[in-house]
């Protein structure tokens, strides 16, 4: 895991975390802080364990949960949507890392596509699905105590129960 060490000890990973906490200090719903990217992180491989997709390597799994919410501050300060602020600012954090191009464009994809719905016509790869559900999955809605003010319609599904 020394390229994920790599992205953790990053300086401007570690400043796009530090921008993203100052504007959600004050937040009462789920925060985007290192404990949620380490959570999407471990799901992720998890998942991609379960559904048989040992090939995706752990590294590749958590590099794609470390970054997937990095850009959530450019979401809060310009309207920019954060899956792909996030997926602009992974590659040079990645390549830096010592991820290959076909790994750093992988994980790109996953970021990017990490919001959206499955959709037909759209290819996700089984990274893309796995960070996908692990970022819904992180979240543990049956203990929010802000579940009835959240606007998300999937967390209202989740309220008062752990849904796998």
């Amino acid at each position: 895991m020394e390229r994920c060490n790599k992205i953790i000890s990053n300086p401007d990973y570690q400043g796009y975390l530090q921008q993203t906490g100052a504007l959600e200090a004050k937040r009462i719903y789920c925060r985007h802080n290192f404990e949620h990217l380490l959570t999407v992180a471990r799901l992720t491989y998890i998942l991609l364990l379960e559904n048989g997709f040992p090939y995706i390597s752990r590294e590749i799994a958590y590099g794609a949960g470390l970054l997937h919410d990095i850009g959530r501050w450019q979401e809060y300060t310009e309207g920019k949507d954060h899956a792909e602020a996030s997926a602009e600012m992974a590659d040079p954090i990645l390549k830096e890392a010592g991820f290959t191009l076909s790994e750093r464009s992988l994980i790109i994809k996953a970021i990017s596509q990490h919001r959206k719905k499955l959709d037909q016509k759209m290819h996700r790869s089984p990274l893309s699905k796995a960070l996908s559900k692990a970022d819904n999955l992180s979240r543990l809605c049956f203990l929010c105590t802000a579940s009835d003010n959240c606007n998300k319609p999937d967390r209202q599904a989740h309220k008062g129960r752990l849904v796998y």
